[in-house]
């Protein structure tokens, strides 16, 4: 923690002599900063920031955990847990050390988060070095210079002491924004699923959304149905004499593209669609009308997706283009396989 004593504050201290010479040091303009400076010796005495660890932990509500300060400077005011790295200390130990000392609680570092330097009354200037450290034991307590110690929401944080504390926090949520997005869609639309408490790998983000198009699927292929009906029936009429083959058509499509999400593209039922292919033939339906259902079923599908507000994030719409490329991709094999059925 900053600790200041109570009797006299160790704040910032102003040089009045040369180290070297001894003599009186004055204050001039030297690269555009005011620097103490020895006329006697030519001495220029440059103010390096002092080296400060910090340390944002989040519980799996997405809580940031601070301390409030029980000394000055900002005394009863919350900040991240804080402090200087000792002599011969590194800065990440540091930050692990000043989480024990002033939470309770011992973490392990994931990754830097920030470095600002800021000009500080109190310390003069500072090199605050931010990471995101993980919570692997201890209880939350109060202890070294702080008087209380918590979880918040980060949507609810209170007035933060340190400027600097907002800026890394700002740079943290930025991190995540994509992933907690991409979560929040998945619970919102299974919320009787378990609520996810970590956060995909980046290289997993792909198969995450491909299992949330696989439920979509799964759990709401009816809703998915009836809006295709309604768009062939309002569209093509004439095919309404023959909306239960098509209406078979369109849900086996549906239930293959889960099936190849789970397995691949070489689970597709090749025969299944060439002899659907056949029957749609032999029931005078023409094969345009044929692919016009199908581009209504892929409408379908994307339509009910979206309605449900899943892909939102940069990253969610990105992923999903890539998806939507395959799903493309599907519906040409399947149209190619009707067609060869179709002429077979």
């Amino acid at each position: 923690m900053f600790a200041a004593e109570t009797a006299g504050w160790i704040m910032k201290k102003n040089r009045t002599f040369c180290a070297y010479c001894g003599s009186r040091l004055v204050v001039q303009d030297i690269e555009g900063k005011n620097r103490d400076y020895c006329g006697s010796c030519h001495s220029i005495f440059y103010e390096n920031p002092l080296p400060v660890a910090c340390a944002i932990v989040a519980n799996k509500k997405r809580e940031i955990l601070l301390v409030k300060r029980a000394k000055d400077p900002y005394r009863d005011m919350w900040c991240l847990p804080i402090g200087f790295a000792e002599t011969g200390e590194e800065v990440q130990n540091a930050a692990l050390r000043e989480l024990k000392e002033e939470a309770g609680v011992d973490g392990s570092i994931v990754r830097l988060i920030d470095v600002d330097t800021v000009d500080n009354y109190f310390y003069g200037s500072l090199a605050i070095v931010t990471y995101e450290i993980r919570m692997t034991g201890g209880v939350v307590a109060p202890g070294d210079d702080a008087s209380d110690a918590g979880f918040f929401p980060i949507k609810e944080l209170p007035p933060l002491a340190w400027s600097s504390n907002g800026k890394a926090l700002k740079i943290y949520v930025e991190i995540y924004r994509d992933n907690w997005s991409m979560i929040d869609s998945f619970t919102k639309l299974f919320p009787e699923s378990h609520t996810l408490e970590s956060i995909p790998p980046l290289n997993e983000q792909r198969r995450f959304l491909s299992d949330i198009l696989i439920q979509v699927i799964d759990k709401h292929i009816d809703h998915i149905s009836t809006k295709w009906k309604s768009d062939l029936i309002k569209g093509f009429p004439g095919l309404e004499p023959h909306i239960a083959v098509l209406s078979d058509l369109h849900r086996n499509s549906l239930k293959g593209i889960q099936f190849w999400l789970k397995r691949g593209i070489d689970t597709l039922g090749v025969e299944e669609f060439i002899e659907a292919g056949l029957i749609l033939k032999k029931k005078n339906i023409p094969l345009p009308d044929i692919l016009s259902v199908m581009a209504l079923s892929r409408k379908a599908l994307w339509t009910y997706i979206m309605s449900q507000g899943i892909l939102t994030s940069p990253l969610e719409v990105y992923t999903a283009l890539e998806i939507n490329n395959r799903i493309i991709f599907f519906y040409d094999k399947i149209n190619y396989y009707l067609t060869k059925g179709y002429f077979s």
